[in-house]
């Protein structure tokens, strides 16, 4: 009576068995209330995912955010989740940023990987940026509920499948800012393709010491002088102390150098200016950054900014110092143009913001009195180019005298020069 029955158990188990598993990478947190193992989307974002493993195993070199040192240790354990919001319908966990809190950066960007199957329904692990192609090494896990808003900003990697890893991040997220911390964090492979997975040969950023020589020009400044030739994408950074103690570094802006798609290079032997010869005698953490296939222009200097505004352009032709020029306002009904005045200060309410350029992204405030909005904050993400030509697309935010930001617009962009 029996025996029919168990050899159809047996014939279901072998038959499961042979199926085999999904070609996956899991990611298992050890956290404070237990384990989220996460199946990561190595197929589908691979430069994201090989981004995550390197960080988290310290075999790919970042920048400390408080010192600006170069280091190669893991990132993720120890980290806290800093930002946990539990509302209904937007429920995230966020951490990741070497510093506890969300300033914290590893050094270089890199592109978004959206891919149509993957969105933020229930239970993802996903990209924390600033704007387009700006993603670093901040992270979040999202819970029960669905974030259709955050479709097509945030790059998602990864799933959490199993009940029980969904479970504890729901206690994650009731524990709030600060109530957990990840202790561990290990990768499995499930199979071959899995393994064959190489997280070195994504093209991701580089980041090493600068090499080269100090010299102090007496009565006038200190000098760094580039042992590299930089390339395009490459960025120099400068921090000092005069003590070495924790919390006494501070990057130093004005010695930042960016060699971006549309500028002039800098040669071998090229030399930066760190500090005047009259400040304290200082230490300093000095790196160099190197951003593969990176278009971003270094400065906006003679460029022109075309921003797709449904069916009508706006364009910024900026002056010869890049912090100004004009806008042109482009109908698509045939109408002329509209041209307005536009600078990157309003003396009124506003200090001097002046554009700053990344890896593979830039950013500026753009402040025309007859326009409406007056004031944007344009986040451009640069994705591929032909001569004289940056190809991309960028989000807008508009400002208003409280300093509050309220989304605007997003959709295509292109940089081409303006003389």
């Amino acid at each position: 009576m029996h025996r029919p029955t168990l050899t159809r158990t047996l014939a279901l188990v072998l038959c499961a068995l042979a199926t085999p598993l999904p070609a996956e990478i899991l990611a298992r947190f050890q956290t404070t209330l237990g384990q989220v193992e996460v199946a990561l989307e190595y197929q589908q974002t691979p430069q994201t995912v090989a981004n995550f493993i390197t960080l988290a195993q310290g075999t790919r070199s970042r920048i400390d955010p408080a010192s600006g040192a170069v280091l190669r240790s893991p990132l993720y354990i120890g980290e806290k989740f800093f930002r946990v919001i539990d509302n209904p319908g937007f429920k995230i966990a966020q951490t990741g940023s070497g510093s506890g809190t969300n300033a914290g950066v590893p050094g270089f960007t890199f592109k978004d990987e959206f891919r149509p199957a993957l969105f933020h329904e229930p239970y993802v692990l996903s990209m924390v940026n600033s704007g387009p192609n700006t993603n670093g090494s901040q992270i979040f896990l999202t819970g029960s509920s669905a974030i259709p808003s955050l479709d097509g900003l945030h790059t998602v990697f990864g799933k959490i499948i199993n009940p029980a890893s969904r479970a504890v991040l729901d206690a994650i997220l009731a524990a709030g800012r600060n109530g957990s911390s990840i202790t561990g964090l290990t990768f499995h492979r499930t199979d071959a393709p899995a393994l064959a997975f190489d997280e070195h040969a994504q093209s991701l950023p580089t980041v090493t010491r600068s090499g080269g020589s100090l010299a102090v020009q007496r009565m006038d400044s200190t000098l760094w002088t580039l042992q590299e030739t930089p390339v395009s994408g490459d960025i120099f950074a400068a921090f000092r102390s005069t003590t070495l103690a924790a919390g006494s570094w501070a990057e130093l802006p004005a010695a930042r150098r960016h060699l971006g798609f549309l500028s002039a290079p800098i040669p071998a032997g090229a030399s930066i200016t760190l500090d005047s010869a009259a400040a304290p005698a200082a230490f300093y953490h000095l790196s160099l950054t190197h951003h593969p296939g990176s278009v971003t222009p270094s400065s906006l200097a003679n460029l022109r900014v075309n921003l797709t505004l449904g069916t009508n352009v706006l364009s910024y032709l900026f002056d010869a110092a890049g912090t100004a020029g004009t806008a042109v306002l482009t109908p698509s009904n045939g109408g002329e143009p509209e041209s307005f005045p536009f600078a990157a200060i309003d003396p009124g309410s506003f200090e001097l913001l002046e554009p700053s350029t990344g890896g593979h992204h830039f950013a500026f405030y753009a402040y025309a009195p007859n326009l409406n909005p007056q004031l944007l904050w344009i986040k451009a993400g640069c994705a591929t180019s032909s001569p004289n030509r940056i190809n991309g697309r960028f989000a807008a935010e508009a400002l208003d005298e409280f300093r509050r930001f309220t989304p605007f617009s997003s959709g295509p962009l292109s940089v081409t020069p303006h003389f």
